[in-house]
């Protein structure tokens, strides 16, 4: 069977919620908020990218990994941050990387 983005979100939620024995968050309809951290994942991550872009800290540059590495860990990163919170949390969450992400766009 072929893995796709929503199976995978969701059994990383399944494990995430046995290892810490709660139940899976009911405050949103599963399927929504698994893409919606996939959307939150990417968004993020051109926020800082673009954000961070040529920043020297104590004499390094900083340097990111392939989008191919850094936007699934960010993905797995949201679902379990924000997996016990509501609806509302999370979508103040977004808006407010989305407003980011909109603002990178009008410079």
């Amino acid at each position: 069977m072929k893995k796709t983005p929503w199976m995978l979100g969701y059994w990383t939620l399944l494990r995430m919620s046995i290892r810490m024995k709660k139940k899976l968050p009911v405050y949103m309809p599963t399927r929504e908020f698994i893409d919606g951290c996939w959307r939150l994942a990417f968004l993020d991550d051109m926020v800082c990218r673009h954000e961070l872009n040529g920043v020297v800290i104590k004499g390094e540059p900083i340097v990111f990994p392939p989008k191919k590495e850094s936007i699934p860990y960010r993905y797995k990163l949201f679902l379990e941050m924000y997996g016990e919170d509501t609806a509302e949390v999370w979508k103040k969450a977004y808006s407010k990387t989305w407003k980011r992400a909109k603002a990178l766009r009008e410079k």
